[in-house]
């Protein structure tokens, strides 16, 4: 009498859930931009065969690559590519920026603003630690201590440094390695 063992046996139908699930996540690195799929955690033959698909025009010749894409995806490491490009799309990515860019115009001081540094820093480790300080400084020295009095020179000053701030930020976040 032959035990199975449940543990490594899937059936031909999850089998082919998987496969659909790959292949679409193949079809979803298709549509990526190029400098975007630099970022992800993909293999030589991966990343040659979503170039190939750039030129690929016909819908037919398409769906039947995006068929090799999955083969492909299988092959390589689709646990990481999967989290990559999760943090790729995060749709809150934006909103944790300006959050940062709140917090450290809601400080006194730029030391006030030292915990917020450090977030930024541990999460884009190649950022600039002195131009992110500078940015601050900028930022808090243009801070309106009056609004109501301000000129318009000062309010322009203070959202120009503030957006300065947030470029830099969006800067780190588009070239962070995902992986």
């Amino acid at each position: 009498m032959t035990e199975y063992n449940d543990d490594q046996y899937t059936s031909k139908s999850e089998q082919k859930r998987d496969d659909l699930a790959l292949q679409e996540l193949g079809q979803s690195l298709m549509e990526l931009k190029q400098t975007e799929q630099q970022r992800l955690p993909l293999s030589d033959g991966l990343k040659k065969g979503l170039e190939e698909a750039r030129r690929i025009t016909s819908n037919e010749a398409r769906r039947r690559h995006s068929l090799y894409i999955g083969r492909l995806v299988r092959e390589s490491n689709s646990d990481q590519i999967e989290q990559a490009l999760a943090t790729l799309k995060d749709p809150f990515r934006q909103q944790r920026l300006s959050n940062w860019v709140d917090q450290i115009a809601a400080s006194e001081q730029a030391r006030d603003a030292d915990t917020t540094l450090q977030q930024i820093l541990e999460a884009y480790p190649h950022g600039d630690r002195q131009q992110l300080r500078n940015l601050t400084r900028n930022a808090l020295k243009a801070k309106l201590s009056d609004p109501e009095s301000a000129t318009t020179a000062d309010k322009d000053k203070f959202k120009r440094e503030r957006r300065k701030l947030m470029n830099y930020l969006n800067q780190l976040d588009k070239t962070a390695p995902l992986y």
